[in-house]
C-alpha cells in the first residue's frame, strides 16, 4: 500500500509550540517575504483537496482535472522548498547558525510526501470504477493530512525566522533577497503561481504586488497580469484592482 510519510509517529513529528501559536505571524511595519506565498499556497492547497474530495469518480474528465491540480500544487510545492532552501535558509544560517535546522529537516519530509502523493495521484489516475473511488479517497486522506502539516509548518516559519531576518536585516536587504528568490523562478511557473496569488491576497496587498509589476515589466506582459486578475478575481475584487491602479497612474 502507498503511504505518504506525513503520517508521522506522534511522539516524533514536530509540532507547534505553545510560544509559536502565541506569536504575531507578520508585523506591518517589516518587509514579510513569507507572507504573500504562504497566502496563495493555503488558498492552492484548500481549493485543491476540496475538488479531490468532491470529484465523481465516474466522471474520468472532472477526476482528471482534480488530478492535474495535485500536480500542479505538487509542483509550486517542490519549487516553494528548494527557494526556501537555496535563498531563505542560507540568510538565516549566516546571521544565526542553526536558526533554519528544524525547517530544513521538515522539508525534507516535505519532499518525501510530495513524491508519495504523486504516486497516489498516479495511482488514481490509472484506476477503473469501483478501484478509482478508493483511490481517490485514499489521495484525498494522504493530501489533507498533508495540508494540516503544512499549515503548522508555514505558521512555524512565520513565528520563528522573520524575528531572526528582522532583527539582522534591513527590509531592503530583504527585499534583495526576494527579488533574487523571484528572478530563479521560471516564468511558466510564475504565470502559475500568479493565479492563487492574486484571489489570495487582500485589496491593498494585491494593488500593492500588482503597482510594483507594472513599473517594472512590458506592457504587453503586463497585459497577461491583468487577464490572470480578471479570471481568477470576483468581479467586484477585479473592479476595486482596476480603480487602484487607474488611481495609482494619475499624476500627482
Amino acid at each position: 500500500m502507498l503511504e505518504t510519510s506525513t503520517t508521522q509517529d506522534a511522539t516524533t513529528a514536530p509540532k507547534t509550540t505553545d510560544s509559536e501559536f502565541a506569536a504575531p505571524a507578520a508585523t506591518p511595519q517589516r518587509w514579510d517575504g513569507y507572507r504573500d506565498i504562504h497566502k496563495a499556497l493555503r488558498l492552492f492547497m484548500c481549493d485543491t483537496l476540496t475538488r479531490v474530495g468532491r470529484a465523481d469518480p465516474g466522471d474520468a474528465q472532472e477526476v482528471g482535472l482534480a488530478l492535474a491540480q495535485v500536480g500542479e500544487l505538487m509542483d509550486l510545492c517542490e519549487l516553494h522548498v528548494r527557494d526556501e532552501n537555496a535563498f531563505i535558509h542560507p540568510a538565516l544560517e549566516r546571521v544565526q547558525p542553526g536558526s533554519a535546522a528544524r525547517i530544513a529537516a521538515e522539508h525534507v519530509t516535505h519532499l518525501e510526501s510530495i513524491a508519495s502523493l504523486r504516486d497516489l495521484a498516479a495511482f488514481a489516475a490509472n484506476a477503473r470504477d469501483d478501484a478509482r473511488g478508493a483511490a481517490l479517497f485514499r489521495l484525498y486522506h494522504a493530501l489533507a493530512l498533508f495540508v494540516a502539516e503544512n499549515f503548522e509548518h508555514m505558521h512555524a516559519e512565520e513565528a520563528t525566522h522573520n524575528p531572526v531576518l528582522w532583527a539582522h536585516y534591513s527590509d531592503a536587504e530583504l527585499v534583495a533577497i526576494e527579488h533574487a528568490l523571484v528572478a530563479s523562478i521560471p516564468p511558466e511557473a510564475m504565470v502559475k503561481a500568479l493565479h492563487w496569488f492574486l484571489p489570495a491576497m487582500n485589496a491593498p496587498e494585491r494593488l500593492a504586488m500588482l503597482s510594483g509589476m507594472r513599473a517594472g515589466m512590458p506592457a504587453p506582459a503586463f497585459q497577461g497580469v491583468l487577464d490572470i486578475a480578471r479570471r481568477t478575481l470576483a468581479p467586484a475584487d477585479h473592479a476595486k484592482l482596476l480603480r487602484g491602479l487607474d488611481t495609482a497612474a494619475q499624476p500627482a
